[in-house]
């Protein structure tokens, strides 16, 4: 589970149907929750990387990997995974690109510093992927000028539809709950602001180190309408019976969530945190933008919608253009066309 693996099938899933030919190294060795699509082949360490990443290990892997492979060009996800294969290619004159996932928030530990700014200084990727506009500011000022650079935000699954099913009056959260970064806590804050009492809230995501949700919603007086689902394996359904959509985040890389949510015709709430809302929403027109932080404009916002079904409606009618804009395809396409122009 996890955005990034979510979004590196979908964007290998994507190369493949415009005609690649895709080979997925994965460096860890876990559950598949995603599906790579037919003829995609998938590698994953036999003997290590179980639990730990060991740094030397997954180098000599990489180099060996790529060697028996020959790819015409390596797109790695994640800067700190990019290192890694950076190390793993010196003195092969292979190129490799990267695509940038963490929010521009998000702090390293200071020994992934370290190790990042090694690679990078001693091999330098030929382009770097930026999810959002915000996102490729920090990352310019990291790489520097002379690395080529393109925002490309992430490619959408196909998320199924169920015509037949009929929205109910809930308000759905998708993401990890421990993940503190998620602001699942100022969703319940609000929630518990909101003046309208038919609705409930429906939370999809691992459970691990979700209690103190549970706490926070006895405490406020609304965990019994609260239904908390944990892992969902079949997230479509719920987003096909959610009334409207929020995404209570502090700090995003890009909210796959969000997109999803869109691509499904949900009305969706976002607040404009660092990054990604605001390249994603037109405020008021495919989804509503609200104040990073502010939990009682976000309840003002959901009683509003609760009350206006003809603009649940509209909203959930305009975001469903997502479903073309971040079409794997047309996402795979734009990741081609950058990586084909900067291997020459």
């Amino acid at each position: 589970m996890g955005g990034m693996e979510r979004a590196s099938v979908n964007a290998a899933n994507g190369l493949t149907a415009i005609g690649n030919k895709v080979i997925f190294v994965s460096l860890f060795k876990k559950e598949h929750f995603f599906s790579l699509d037919d003829g995609i082949e998938i590698i994953e360490p036999s003997s290590f990387n179980e639990l730990n990443l060991s740094l030397s290990k997954s180098i000599n892997w990489i180099r060996n990997e790529i060697k028996f492979h020959n790819p015409d060009s390596i797109l790695v996800f994640n800067k700190f995974y990019g290192a890694i294969t950076a190390l793993a290619l010196l003195g092969t004159k292979r190129k490799f690109f990267i695509s940038e996932r963490s929010s521009p928030h998000y702090k390293w530990a200071l020994k992934i510093k370290i190790i990042n700014f090694i690679a990078y200084h001693i091999n330098p990727p030929n382009g770097v992927i930026a999810q959002t506009n915000i996102a490729r500011q920090y990352q310019r000022k990291y790489y520097g000028k002379k690395i080529a650079m393109k925002v490309i935000p992430n490619a959408l699954r196909t998320v199924s539809l169920f015509p037949d099913i009929r929205r109910e009056k809930n308000i759905l959260v998708i993401g990890r709950l421990g993940d503190y970064l998620k602001g699942f806590d100022r969703m319940i804050e609000a929630f518990a602001l909101i003046k309208n009492k038919d609705w409930g809230m429906v939370i999809a995501g691992g459970d691990e180190n979700g209690q103190y949700l549970k706490d926070q919603a006895k405490q406020l007086g609304v965990l019994n309408r609260i239904s908390f689902l944990g892992k969902v394996k079949n997230i479509d359904l719920e987003l096909a019976k959610a009334g409207m959509f929020v995404i209570p985040s502090r700090s995003e890389g890009f909210p796959n969530a969000l997109v999803e949510a869109m691509a499904a015709g949900l009305p969706c709430i976002s607040f404009n945190f660092v990054a990604g809302p605001q390249d994603i929403i037109e405020d008021g027109i495919n989804g509503i933008l609200v104040p990073d932080g502010d939990i009682q404009d976000l309840a003002n916002v959901i009683d509003r919608l609760i009350l206006d079904n003809a603009k649940r409606t509209q909203l959930g009618e305009k975001a469903f253009a997502a479903r073309e804009t971040y079409k794997a395809e047309t996402i795979a396409k734009e990741i081609e066309k950058f990586i084909l122009s900067n291997i020459q």
